[in-house]
């Protein structure tokens, strides 16, 4: 993982952070809290994008969960430190779903985004 000195509090964040092992069913059980937990900072600016990671897209006509492997989040924090709180607290680290070990956070600048 990156460190940065630099104290910005538009500082981006890239973050990957794959499940562990065998993980969708404990994912699915604590997605809600999850999403309810991300609200406050979506509102505040600090979450920028965030999504899952998938094994494959799934059929259009599929109802099962979609092949959910990971997540990918852009975040803005003045520091790493900052940014780490936040994701020891999700409901995700919490849960075991994100596997620690494989975590990557890059230091980032947007240079293009758009809304949904």
């Amino acid at each position: 993982m990156a460190s940065s000195s630099n104290a910005s509090a538009n500082n981006e964040w890239l973050v990957i952070l794959p499940d562990q092992e065998n993980a969708l069913e404990r994912r699915l059980e604590v997605r809600p809290k999850h999403f309810a937990g991300l609200k406050p900072g979506i509102e505040s600016g600090f979450w920028l994008m965030g999504g899952a990671l998938l094994s494959s897209h799934p059929p259009p006509d599929s109802k099962d969960p979609p092949p959910m492997v990971g997540s990918a989040l852009l975040a803005r924090a003045a520091t790493q430190e900052e940014l780490l709180e936040k994701l020891k607290a999700d409901p995700y680290t919490v849960g075991q779903v994100w596997d620690w070990n494989k975590v990557q956070i890059y230091p980032f600048k947007s240079a293009i985004r758009s809304g949904m």
